[in-house]
């Protein structure tokens, strides 16, 4: 127990987060998602409620074809791993060949391209309140279908069409068959707000938009989307839980955490792999925010070391053994969901102050929510099961 106690210690006291977080987001795996419908149809709304950006800053994205344009995160000065394909805009009866001549052209371009470079997910989005397919839609979704690219498509502004006009399209949806078209979703990216400023209707189909996205990317971009969305919480709590559990198993010597492990006491440098992840996770990438966090966490978890918190882990194992991978285990659970927590309030509150004041703020939340969790005892693997239902809720 002494010497888990010292290295883990030794280890926070040592620990570059910076560097774990770097090291996290170059081994994410970027998904690239096209968004595709006429002007005016809410592109731009749907991809800032859903990542937090502002694409009609001037200058951002960049242009890869003659009329599609790239945006990334990084763009916008945020760290996070997506790559979004924005299609041109086009009136109803005025460019529609041109349009579908572009867009035919871009897939078929990415189409032949590797694997890190082609289209993985199509949105497609159309307004609702219309009640119908033109013959652009048509000829797009055909060609999307013909690509075997994946797409979902949107009923934009779904707040204001009527329910026959919804209705209407659906079946006019339905009527093409169209195989690689997965679901069609209800969406309004922006609050529907009343001259005298009364909002009657918030933002909807968020959340079912980013359920579906994670069902139909491949599996390797999964982890990237849902660290790179910003309005599904759950999401990003259950993706957590993954971290956590994957950083315990390597307590007893079993899971995929990537640095060699031969001792319990060397699982310790899970932690710092674990805490990486919830950091980018939930978008606390920037300096300012880094530095706070490290500081809580390294503040945080000596101090239970201090108080003597992780000795209570030893107390109800019945021997050094024992302990060695089930005590270890129980602070890495523990730990984990405590930071999680903490990072997920970091996330939804906005908190003030200086650094140091900021800090000290997370120290006391992350010692609050460690102590929520420290009657907790994992025994074996399979306990964590048990774990999981507790923290996620279901």
């Amino acid at each position: 127990m002494v010497n888990y106690e010292n290295d883990l210690k030794k280890y926070i006291e040592n620990l570059d987060l910076s560097n774990e977080v770097k090291k996290y987001i170059e081994n994410l795996s970027a998904p690239n998602i096209a968004v595709i419908g006429l002007t005016g149809v809410g592109k731009s709304s749907l991809i800032n409620k859903i990542f937090g950006m502002n694409i009609t800053i001037a200058g951002a994205g960049r242009a890869i074809t003659k009329d599609y344009t790239k945006y990334s995160p990084s763009d916008f000065g945020i760290d996070l791993p997506v790559n979004l394909y924005d299609s041109p805009g086009y009136e109803p009866g005025i460019g529609e060949k041109d349009f579908v001549k572009e867009t035919i052209d871009f897939l078929n371009k990415k189409k032949h391209l590797g694997k890190e470079e082609q289209i993985h997910l199509i949105w497609y989005l159309i307004n609702a309140s219309t009640a119908r397919l033109t013959q652009a839609d048509i000829d797009i979704l055909e060609e999307i279908n013909q690509n075997n690219v994946p797409a979902i498509i949107l009923l934009s502004k779904s707040d204001i069409a009527q329910p026959h006009q919804k209705e209407d399209i659906k079946k006019a949806i339905e009527k093409t068959e169209f195989s690689k078209v997965y679901k069609t979703v209800e969406v309004g990216a922006e609050p529907l707000i009343l001259p005298n400023g009364e909002q009657i209707c918030k933002p909807f189909g968020m959340k079912e938009l980013i359920e579906i996205t994670t069902k139909l990317l491949p599996k390797i971009y999964v982890d990237a989307f849902i660290v790179a969305q910003t309005v599904d919480i759950k999401s990003k709590k259950e993706l957590a839980w993954t971290y956590v559990r994957e950083a315990s198993l390597a307590c007893f010597g079993v899971g995929a955490v990537p640095i060699p492990l031969t001792a319990p006491t060397a699982a310790i440098g899970a932690l710092g792999y674990m805490y990486s992840q919830i950091i980018v996770l939930y978008g606390h990438t920037n300096q300012r925010w880094l530095l706070a966090i490290s500081g809580m966490t390294a503040g945080g978890v000596l101090t239970l070391v201090t108080d003597g918190l992780v000795d209570l882990f030893s107390s109800t194992f019945p021997g050094i053994s024992i302990f060695a991978a089930s005590g270890a285990a129980t602070f890495t659970a523990v730990s984990g969901m405590a930071f999680t927590n903490t990072c997920e309030r970091l996330a939804i509150e906005k908190l003030t102050g200086s650094e140091t004041e900021i800090e000290q703020q997370l120290r006391r939340i992350f010692q609050a929510e460690f102590r929520k969790y420290s009657s907790l005892k994992i025994y074996q693997p399979s306990n964590l099961d048990k774990v999981r239902r507790d923290f996620i809720g279901n």
